[in-house]
């Protein structure tokens, strides 16, 4: 059954709306999110999430991945990284129990943890991590500035804050097809998988609200996050922006 969506535009709504319906959205698609994901980027994510993790610090021995969802960043970064122990977080209960059983059968158990947690309040002492991570999150986050500097509250002097997020090319050949495919294919797609049109209506409304590169490298400077970069992949739909803590 679908949850009863907001139906106001999305830059309508207040902060408490935007949570709750997340919360909601998450929770009924849960059992078909991982083969969704597949399926709307044509297997891009494996390889955008691949990318994120070679991007991680050298020497990080430990990292937090927020909004961790059903932990294919988590799982990834620790496949691809055995001296890594990872720490995923999200609000959405029945995301962490696919994602620790997920963790499970890959036989990672040892070096991956879920915890249920608000990203603006982590619950974790300062210096706790050498890295966070956010993929296909941030945008659900109302306050990203906050969300930044509670990121970077945990992780070391010298660490890194990393945002995977997908995001509107701009006015382009590809912006427009990439417009028009989220409009008119993912909504579809997404209703004949998980039987939830509505909130894949979410999910491509809130790609499109989101923020451009340049606009997001700016509330990273603004939550006091230096040598911040961005990296551009897929023709530009998706980006991975990095910080470093000071």
């Amino acid at each position: 059954m679908e949850p009863n969506l907001n139906k106001k535009p999305l830059n309508e709504w207040s902060e408490k709306e935007r949570i709750r319906t997340v919360k909601k959205i998450f929770s009924t698609i849960t059992p078909r999110y991982d083969l969704l994901n597949h399926v709307l980027s044509g297997c891009q994510d494996i390889r955008w999430r691949n990318f994120t993790t070679r991007r991680l610090p050298a020497d990080a021995r430990h990292v937090l991945d927020v909004a961790t969802g059903t932990g294919d960043l988590a799982i990834t970064m620790a496949h691809k990284r055995s001296e890594l122990k990872v720490t995923g977080v999200d609000f959405v209960k029945a995301m962490i129990d696919i994602a620790a059983a997920k963790t499970a059968r890959a036989g990672l158990a040892s070096r991956v943890e879920y915890i249920a947690g608000d990203a603006m309040r982590l619950p974790f002492a300062d210096d706790t991590f050498d890295a966070a991570t956010v993929a296909f999150g941030f945008r659900n986050i109302p306050d990203r500035i906050g969300a930044l500097r509670e990121m970077a509250r945990v992780v070391r002097p010298g660490g890194k804050i990393m945002v995977l997020e997908m995001t509107l090319p701009r006015e382009t050949m590809m912006g427009r097809f990439f417009k028009w495919y989220l409009k008119n294919i993912i909504p579809i797609v997404g209703k004949l998988i998980s039987g939830n049109k509505g909130a894949y209506n979410y999910l491509s409304d809130s790609i499109e609200d989101f923020l451009k590169p340049d606009e997001l490298g700016i509330q990273f400077e603004k939550a006091g996050l230096k040598d911040i970069k961005a990296f551009s992949m897929t023709f530009g739909i998706t980006y991975l922006h990095e910080g470093i803590v000071v």
